[in-house]
């Protein structure tokens, strides 16, 4: 599958003209309407084992840490904790689970698991079977990434098969302190790009959730979209409020050109997620903002801005009963090899521009350095944060 153009723009969370033809998706149902100005919805709370209140997590990032790079995310995942750090995170593929038709990896799943620094956390899966740049089914149900001929996300064959795994993986995620689980990371942008149909893939999500509600209702199941997905997918966006127990977005601090924007556009973004999760909790999987390069570069991003940006969002999960629970990402910096890898489709496809930009954001998305593991302002605001959402759990505690 070749990264295309509006793919990478909708990762920052934007509606954008797809790359193919939704093949016989259905035509969209409207959004729910708002409610009716000063009287928004009361707030749905329906998950379980997450203590109320705010919380927040982050991720180390995905490229694998030499020893020096792993010992100081150890330490600074220990400084969180101590802040005020309640979430984890870990994301697999069922690709990687079901290894053949009814076989499962549960050893993977376990060390996925078992990682030191999810100690003492509440953690989320996120379980990818649509993902930004692809299919990540088991190999057995496609063919050169697409779904093998006369398949859909919808055919019975497909949907068995992933209830079945929801089966195998539901005890596993009930013995470990795993509060919820979504069913695929930023869905509607493989569906923008014409991988699959978005009405094919409005009925596998909803089988699969309400599936997941029936055997296992002590773990929230979601699904995570980009913002672009409240415009560019709403009956998916509908459906996925209807059957989940939080509605979750991934949020950056980015236009729709890549450059990053200001808190007029952070509150625009935060008021268009939260209107169309309607009276459900919002649960922010990836929540982030790139420091851009030193000197400046093509992004407009600076590490004050990024401070800002862990400023404006920890007040807001503060003061917002809405705002459930936010994973930041990330610690580490995406890098260069894993960037410049990331954007080689873009500048493949002759698209210079945006592909400098998507690898100045990964490069600078961290709250430490690659390079040499340094803190950036927004690392101490972050903290601070931290402690700012223990107070305000401590207050609906009273």
């Amino acid at each position: 599958m070749t990264l295309c153009r509006t793919m990478v723009m909708a990762i920052a969370g934007f509606s954008l003209l797809s790359c193919g033809d939704d093949d016989g998706a259905a035509v969209p149902d409207p959004v729910a309407s708002e409610s009716p100005p000063g009287s928004p919805p009361a707030v749905t709370a329906a998950i379980p084992r997450l203590s109320s209140g705010p919380h927040w997590g982050m991720i180390a990032g995905f490229d694998p840490l030499d020893a020096a790079r792993a010992a100081k995310a150890d330490a600074r995942f220990a400084e969180a904790k101590d802040a005020g750090l309640t979430l984890g995170r870990i994301q697999i593929d069922w690709s990687d689970l079901e290894t053949a038709p009814g076989e499962y990896d549960g050893d993977m799943l376990a060390e996925a698991l078992a990682d030191p620094r999810l100690d003492g956390l509440n953690v989320f899966v996120t379980l990818s079977t649509l993902d930004t740049d692809g299919l990540t089914l088991p190999d057995y149900l496609l063919s050169d990434g697409e779904l093998r001929q006369g398949l859909t996300m919808a055919s019975p064959e497909v949907v068995d098969a992933f209830t079945a795994m929801l089966d195998w993986l539901a005890p596993q995620l009930l013995a470990e302190d795993v509060w919820g689980l979504s069913l695929g990371n930023e869905v509607d942008v493989p569906i923008g790009d014409g991988l699959v149909g978005q009405e094919a893939a409005r009925q596998f999500f909803v089988a699969g959730m309400s599936h997941w509600n029936t055997t296992t209702p002590d773990i929230a199941v979601t699904l995570t979209l980009t913002p672009a997905a409240i415009e560019s997918t709403p009956n998916l966006v509908a459906a996925a409020r209807g059957q989940s127990d939080i509605v979750t977005y991934n949020l950056y601090c980015l236009n729709p050109d890549l450059t990053v924007n200001d808190a007029a556009g952070w509150q625009a973004d935060l008021d268009a997620i939260k209107t169309a999760a309607g009276d459900r909790e919002v649960f922010i999987q990836e929540l982030g903002c790139p420091a851009g390069y030193d000197g400046g570069g093509g992004i407009g991003g600076t590490p004050a801005t990024q401070a800002q940006f862990i400023d404006f969002m920890g007040d807001a999960f503060a003061t917002n009963p809405q705002l459930r629970a936010a994973t930041v990402f990330q610690l580490y910096d995406w890098s260069p090899e894993l960037a410049s890898q990331f954007a080689r489709p873009l500048r493949d496809a002759d698209e210079p521009v945006i592909a400098d930009r998507l690898q100045e954001w990964l490069t600078t998305v961290g709250l430490l350095r690659w390079s040499d593991s340094a803190p950036r302002p927004g690392w101490t605001g972050f903290l601070a944060q931290l402690q700012a959402l223990e107070a305000a759990r401590d207050g609906e505690e009273e």
